[in-house]
């Protein structure tokens, strides 16, 4: 008797299309330039917050959400799931889906440009540890390996430059900067790698322990790779949502998946269906006895 598919597939699936069509209508909206005023007020708001070396760590952290990284990093996740007993075609079934997120980052940076004034501007590359760009190799590998101590010290000039755009009017004139950021690539990879090894790790680490500490440390990844990068000032709150919107509805559709490839010898196995000449038999002994 061929066993059925998990149901619980099609409610992934069915998470899946939802978040995608709200990832088209938020970026309909979008498009519209509804959420531009709302948008800049709050990166100015951001912008009141201290510039400290914690910034230059998120700064040199952003090269762990690339393509490059991300490939490996789901590559690494695909053999996981293999030795976690599903089957090979998951794998690239992983990689499709990251790089489908990869496509729709490029379409978006292309057709959905925002406008940015000049004035503040100056105030978001203070934000990214602009004193980081010059420093040699080995300063960087410190940074990176979250010494943040070893930062060089933000210049008061940025400061002020910070502080100047989180006051400034927004003005649109000639001189405004045109941001191609929609959406956040790095929202984007980890949120679609940190959910499908948070579900991973919920559902096959059974200590009580391990389990729920797990579950928050690959969650956190998802939500804090794209949040880094809207705090250092190199995405706006748009791209983030639209990053979360479309990884989240690429998880979503890589556990249907991995529900649908368990192996056979991980699913529960149908008890046997007995004709009505072996009930019968089995009544006329029970008769005997």
């Amino acid at each position: 008797m061929q066993l059925k598919r998990i149901p619980g597939a099609r409610l992934w699936f069915l998470a899946a299309m939802l978040l995608l069509v709200l990832f088209i209508i938020y970026t309909a909206v979008f498009s519209t330039g509804a959420l531009l005023y709302p948008n800049l007020q709050l990166e100015q708001v951001l912008l009141h917050r201290p510039l400290t070396g914690i910034d230059c760590v998120l700064f040199e952290w952003r090269q762990f959400g690339e393509v490059g990284f991300s490939l490996l990093l789901t590559l690494a996740l695909g053999i996981a799931c293999l030795f976690l007993g599903y089957r090979r075609s998951i794998l690239p079934c992983l990689l499709l889906l990251l790089l489908f997120g990869v496509g729709i980052e490029y379409v978006g940076k292309q057709y959905f440009p925002q406008v940015v004034p000049v004035n503040m501007q100056a105030g978001m590359n203070s934000l990214a540890c602009p004193q980081m760009w010059r420093m040699p190799r080995s300063v960087k590998i410190m940074v990176a390996m979250g010494m943040w101590w070893n930062a060089p010290s933000v210049r008061p000039k940025r400061v002020e430059y910070e502080h100047y755009s989180a006051n400034a009017p927004l003005i649109f004139d000639e001189n405004a900067a045109v941001e191609n950021g929609y959406p956040s690539g790095h929202a984007i990879r980890w949120c679609f790698i940190g959910l499908v090894a948070c579900w991973l790790v919920w559902r096959h680490i059974k200590k009580r322990v391990l389990r729920p500490l797990l579950t928050a440390v690959t969650l956190a990844i998802a939500l804090g790779g794209g949040l880094a990068q809207f705090y250092i000032g190199l995405h706006l709150s748009t791209d983030l949502i639209a990053g979360y919107l479309l990884g989240a509805s690429s998880a979503c559709c890589a556990i249907g998946l991995l529900l649908r490839n368990e192996k056979t010898s991980k699913r529960e196995t149908p008890l046997p269906i007995r004709d009505s000449t072996t009930i019968e038999r089995t009544d006329e002994m029970e008769s005997h006895a």
